[in-house]
């Protein structure tokens, strides 16, 4: 557990400290910031950090076995038909979900937000279904 807490923690740094650098330097050379101001990003660059491995802890440990385990079932059934109709429901619930494509459609005008959202979750749901076909047939 403390190697899995360790590994996610060097991931989120290797995510964050080089943008975290950069804006330090910018701060110190270009643009100099209030010495507090600076404490505070810094501890809010750290806190990300710290958070981010926990949350990617987190997420590693309670979803993997239950995709696995839903995954293993799945494919004991036998049913092709089964498992290419939850994959591209899957695909299309999971993305219909995700709020950066709620984001994006509302920044789009000239495309009604519910057209846009279906069509890239039924994108989404249909690549879903042919990487999960190319796997059953390889």
């Amino acid at each position: 557990m403390k190697r899995k807490l360790k590994q996610t923690i060097h991931e989120a740094l290797s995510a964050v400290l080089p943008i975290t650098v950069v804006v330090f330097l910018m701060s110190v050379i270009i643009t100099p910031m209030p010495a507090g101001t600076l404490l505070l990003f810094l501890v809010g660059a750290v806190l990300l950090i710290v958070g981010m491995g926990l949350f990617t802890l987190g997420a590693d440990i309670s979803m993997i076995p239950i995709g696995e385990d839903i995954g293993a079932v799945m494919t004991k059934t036998k049913k092709i038909i089964l498992v290419c109709a939850v994959s591209f429901a899957m695909g299309v619930i999971i993305t219909t979900a995700e709020p950066d494509l709620q984001v994006l459609a509302e920044l789009v005008p000239t495309i009604p937000n519910l057209t846009l959202i279906l069509s890239v979750a039924g994108g989404v749901g249909v690549f879903l279904l042919f990487a999960i076909l190319r796997i059953l047939f390889r």
